[in-house]
């Protein structure tokens, strides 16, 4: 029978470290609170033998460097399932290192699959059909509901069952060192908080809808908003949605009392927090008119290291790009399982003639070499010779 249990005591947990230090490989996976906080941090750590599976409670204090030291050891593999997210906040809130990882979300990409996620592997391997009722739970709920509970077991449940199938998978068809080279860059996963940018105002869908008079206390809205949520370590949105700040910008409540009538504006604001955000309307509306700021644009070759590329960089980049989606169709991957658009444009500035030089660009590890060594020198010599 299900149960909501959770390791939260260090007796337990010492007890679970105890049980697992023979184990040979074990499945992991996390639950997180960023829907809901400003500062994501672990609530849920789901950990299975293959025999039951654990839950503990990432908020009780553990002393959790026993099982940090599993972690740690190359003996044991340790089972993901999209696990960058994972890994790089039991590193940053644990001080957890990783050695011997298997991913089973990149090993389903390497081999090609439809579907990664983990309810389609599931669904393809085990006729499992997983429940979404909790992809936007919140996880910091305590007790955690019984129901709750099974689906964060669920997460590893399968898991070392299905790393075996996809082994044998990437083992017949020869893509094992191709897997484990992904595996080595999951392996060293770090988080990092993404600094708030006042001008990402401009992205939102509402701007567009609004009055160039409105926009400037628009975009004063967002920043006293992200100060509030910072502050609480709220998401953003629990402070106000994006349509409660379009909604204000027009309206322009002009006192706390006016600005409590607004639906949509948390009833849990003080009012210092109240306060500032009718300061921040009226500092926008004093802004005038107020252009939206331009997108800053995604990658693009002219980003890499070494600025603009020439016409004849290009039309080689061009040239390399045709070949990858090709060959991608041809091999059954994603286009970036055979090479992103930062490896081809490091390639284009090398412009190697030989294999030799081809296997001096950084990111041309050996897997990929053999696979697409020849084809890509091929491709490089029939491009234009580039200007100096």
């Amino acid at each position: 029978m299900p149960n909501a249990s959770m390791i939260d005591s260090q007796p337990e947990f010492d007890a679970l470290v105890q049980r697992l230090a023979n184990a040979t490989e074990i499945a992991i996976d996390c639950e997180m609170d960023s829907m809901f906080s400003y500062r994501t941090s672990l609530c849920v750590v789901q950990v299975g033998d293959g025999e039951r599976e654990d839950l503990i409670d990432a908020s009780s204090g553990l002393d959790t460097s026993g099982l940090s030291a599993i972690f740690a050891n190359p003996e044991v593999c340790k089972v993901f399932h999209g696990g960058e997210n994972d890994i790089g906040l039991l590193r940053a809130q644990w001080g957890s290192d990783f050695a011997t990882i298997f991913d089973t979300m990149a090993g389903a990409q390497v081999l090609g699959h439809d579907g990664v996620g983990l309810a389609a592997s599931l669904k393809r391997h085990f006729d499992v059909h997983v429940s979404k009722k909790f992809q936007k739970a919140d996880w910091r709920v305590r007790p955690l509901p019984v129901e709750q509970a099974e689906y964060a077991r669920m997460d590893v449940r399968y898991l070392l069952e299905l790393r075996d199938i996809l082994l044998d998978e990437l083992e017949e068809l020869g893509r094992v060192e191709e897997a484990e080279s992904e595996f080595e860059r999951i392996r060293q996963a770090h988080h990092e908080h993404k600094d708030f940018d006042p001008e990402s105002w401009g992205r939102c869908k509402s701007v567009k809808k609004l009055d160039p008079t409105h926009r400037g206390a628009f975009r004063e809205l967002f920043v006293a908003r992200d100060a509030i949520a910072c502050d609480r370590n709220w998401a953003p949105y629990r402070v106000m949605q994006e349509s409660t700040l379009q909604d204000l910008a027009k309206r322009a409540p002009k006192s706390v009392s006016d600005l409590r009538d607004v639906r949509g504006v948390s009833r849990r604001l003080n009012e210092s927090e109240l306060t500032a955000i009718v300061d921040a309307i009226m500092r926008g509306r004093e802004a005038g008119e107020v252009k939206v700021p331009k997108n800053k644009r995604g990658w693009s070759p002219a980003q890499a290291a070494g600025g603009p590329m020439t016409p004849e960089q290009q039309a080689t980049f061009d040239a390399l790009r045709g070949w990858r989606t090709e060959r991608a169709k041809k091999r059954g991957v994603d286009v970036a399982r055979v090479a992103t658009n930062a490896l081809l444009a490091s390639i284009v500035r090398a412009h190697p003639t030989s294999r030799e030089g081809l296997a001096a660009v950084e990111g041309m590890e050996a897997w990929r070499m053999r696979e697409y060594g020849d084809e890509l020198t091929e491709v490089l010599r029939a491009t234009p010779t580039q200007s100096p």
